[in-house]
């Protein structure tokens, strides 16, 4: 087989997903042409969407000095640097992407980004914009567009950035999330309301008390000694991955199962199922409609204290989000004005101002129970003082299949 058929069988299997069949092929051709710029290239991407930063550091650097005006290597080796945390080079890379292939916009996503982190975020919403005038079905741009529109105070035309995502995903987490902040400057409070469902998808689960428990309080004490010896415990927060700001987590709590854990597994589960088999199916509603037959359950434990809490965010990967209160500090009550230690709904994060008419909507914890909502809906909790400490165990349920 020549070269450029193993390259372009190679491609096809990268295109249908094929991942490994594709990197075999791969390294059989940069075994006979070490450096062959495509597929040098096309390797670096897999190693990159597996994080493996150093075969792709290798791979993009060997082909970029092979053929320095290939626009393709420029561009595998600037998302490189950027998951390296090489801002400075990875803008520079972009730049000689768009320079090697003028009409290439994919690189003003990246670009703009950098813009964005660098609070610049009227010249990052143009990087979108030109963007999407060469790749208009560009999710990312158009996502980010959004943002940065929201974040500048142009809510018509981020409620039009994310028309351009959900006319091609009526679901999409993030875009929902950005549109419902729009609509709600905009007070077009009925359609704010039907996405959030206040009553119907967001509202409390209450759990029994699992067997062999006395009561809540038993059942949560024993739960939270085995939060905070598990082996995954870890202070190491970073702001831009994670929303909780001070305390610690607990990532993948169900890999270590002591007999709490275990009970509580079995409980949340039944919990779910229950509250799924009475959701009402909408086909026109980004929630209703994808109620899922069968899911799987990312989860994983905050343990926070004085002046500790979780920033407004989403999960863009979940349909379904949601926290369980194992602990709860004795100043954090229902009478509380301040809502101190309470979950908070709809205050918009990632930069964008909160500039709703309404009161927030927020929920005062309970032992015993989980609040749920679908993970476009942003949330957030007030930080409380006065001691002891707030233990909660986040999950979000992802359709499977």
């Amino acid at each position: 087989m020549q070269l450029s058929e193993a390259l372009s069988l190679a491609i096809s299997h990268q295109n249908a997903g094929r991942d490994q069949a594709a990197a075999e092929i791969y390294d059989r051709i940069l075994a006979v042409d070490p450096g062959n710029p495509p597929a040098a290239t096309l390797r670096a991407r897999l190693h990159l969407k597996q994080g493996g930063l150093e075969a792709a550091d290798r791979l993009t650097e060997a082909a970029v000095r092979r053929a320095p005006d290939y626009m393709q290597a420029w561009n595998a080796r600037a998302d490189l640097l950027d998951a390296r945390k090489e801002p400075a080079a990875a803008v520079e890379a972009w730049r000689r992407a768009l320079i090697t292939g003028p009409g290439n916009t994919g690189p003003f996503v990246g670009i703009g980004n950098q813009l964005q982190l660098d609070k610049e975020t009227g010249a990052a919403a143009r990087a979108y914009a030109r963007a999407l005038t060469g790749q208009p079905g560009n999710v990312a741009a158009a996502n980010n567009l959004a943002q940065a529109l929201l974040i500048e105070g142009d809510v018509a035309g981020a409620l039009a950035a994310t028309d351009r995502v959900l006319a091609r995903n009526p679901t999409h987490v993030r875009a929902t999330a950005y549109r419902s902040v729009a609509l709600e400057e905009l007070g077009r409070h009925d359609e704010v309301d039907r996405l959030i469902a206040q009553g119907s998808a967001t509202r409390p689960i209450r759990f029994p008390v699992p067997p062999g428990y006395g009561d809540h309080a038993d059942f949560n004490a024993a739960l939270c000694e085995e939060i905070r010896a598990h082996p995954n415990l870890s202070g190491d927060l970073d702001p831009l991955r994670r929303a909780i700001r001070g305390g610690a987590y607990v990532a993948q709590l169900f890999d270590h199962k002591g007999p709490a854990i275990a009970a509580f597994e079995r409980m949340l589960s039944d919990g779910l199922d229950e509250y799924i088999s009475g959701l009402p199916k909408d086909p026109d509603h980004p929630f209703f409609a994808r109620i899922p037959e069968r899911y799987a359950v990312n989860i994983w434990a905050n343990i926070l204290g004085d002046e500790g809490h979780q920033s407004a965010h989403i999960h863009n990967a979940g349909w379904l989000s949601g926290t369980y209160y194992a602990a709860i500090p004795e100043t954090v009550s229902p009478d509380d004005e301040t809502r101190a230690g309470w979950l908070e709904f709809n205050r918009p994060g990632y930069g964008i101002p909160h500039r709703g008419t309404r009161p927030l909507d927020a929920v005062c914890p309970e032992l015993g129970m989980a609040m749920v909502f679908p993970s476009y809906v942003w949330h957030s909790t007030v930080p409380f003082r006065g001691g002891g400490e707030r233990i909660s165990i986040a999950f979000d349920l992802h359709i499977d299949g």
